[in-house]
């Protein structure tokens, strides 16, 4: 698709998304800089200037009630008890600020989804697609459902009727699987490389990759599900959950995309979605060791500018 026939796209970024804690175990290898460094080489290569950015506010407890338990905000809001649902060390002395690059980009969500549907368009929140966050727990190392939460809101506004959430990270979309799982008007299409749930509603479609799948099996099984759940779901409204996990160069995923493979995925999405106007948020999700950002620095420098690919 051209740029001509493709809609402006806003992003969405503030210093508070980047955080200070290091994960423990397997997933250290989380970049927790990586949306600065998008943000930085967005502006390096000139397809972005400093005050295009958009600032979001942090969510409210009114606006996480709108998919969590009380219960479950009380303990997001105790840092020794939410050091514990991430797996970090509940003896060190965190303070009421671990959550808060969670609620920044959580709200960058909610603001990607507001705007995107004022003016019909492409927003990019450059965080957030905590897709593992459940009603009543995290899980993942995410803590709240920002994703769920931005449909939920726009649903309460009477603002959508019927929502696809197209999952491309490499790990299952369980959590915006389970929080939706009663709920017909919300899509939840995920590839991923194993089931962390079962959902059995009819708009939900589960793709299992194996290991090493590799760029021509992957984007041929893209091409098979999504043009068909789009034209058959016909949603008002999308969410693209963009996890770079599956590139070669991940230090946790094994599906061994290249570099232009990835964009290639990301490209088929939003043409796609482009093409039948269905207004869109991207969220960064997943992506794991000191590559991860350059997946999405491409993607969204595209999106800018189509005519650097």
């Amino acid at each position: 698709m051209s740029s001509a026939s493709r809609p402006a796209t806003y992003l969405f970024y503030r210093s508070e998304y980047v955080s200070t804690v290091l994960e423990a175990g397997a997933r250290h290898t989380f970049d927790i800089g990586k949306p600065k460094r998008i943000h930085d080489a967005l502006i390096a290569a000139g397809v972005a200037r400093a005050g295009d950015f958009i600032a979001p506010s942090r969510l409210s407890d009114e606006q996480l009630r709108l998919v969590h338990t009380p219960d479950y905000i009380v303990k997001l809001h105790q840092p020794e008890t939410l050091a514990r649902l991430l797996f970090l060390d509940p003896e060190h002395p965190w303070d009421r600020h671990l959550l808060d690059p969670f609620l920044y980009a959580g709200g960058g969500t909610l603001a990607a989804a507001q705007m995107a549907f004022r003016k019909r368009t492409i927003c990019a929140n450059i965080g957030g697609g905590y897709h593992h966050a459940q009603a009543d727990k995290a899980e993942g190392f995410c803590a709240i459902a920002d994703v769920g939460i931005a449909i939920r809101s726009l649903q309460r506004e009477r603002k959508v009727e019927r929502v696809l959430i197209v999952d491309l990270d490499y790990h299952h979309g369980n959590g915006n699987a389970e929080i939706f799982a009663a709920d017909e008007d919300v899509f939840t299409f995920s590839m991923h490389a194993g089931n962390w749930c079962w959902i059995t509603k009819r708009n939900n479609l589960d793709v299992e990759l194996p290991s090493h799948t590799g760029d021509v099996p992957y984007l041929a099984a893209l091409e098979q599900h999504l043009p068909a759940i789009v034209r058959d779901f016909a949603p008002d409204f999308a969410f693209y959950i963009a996890g770079s996990d599956p590139f070669v160069e991940d230090t946790l995923g094994d599906f061994d995309l290249s570099e232009v493979g990835m964009l290639r995925r990301d490209q088929l999405v939003t043409d796609l979605l482009c093409a039948q106007r269905i207004p869109m948020v991207v969220v960064t999700a997943g992506g794991y060791g000191p590559s991860s950002w350059r997946i999405h620095f491409n993607y969204f420098r595209w999106l800018r500018s189509p005519e650097t690919a």
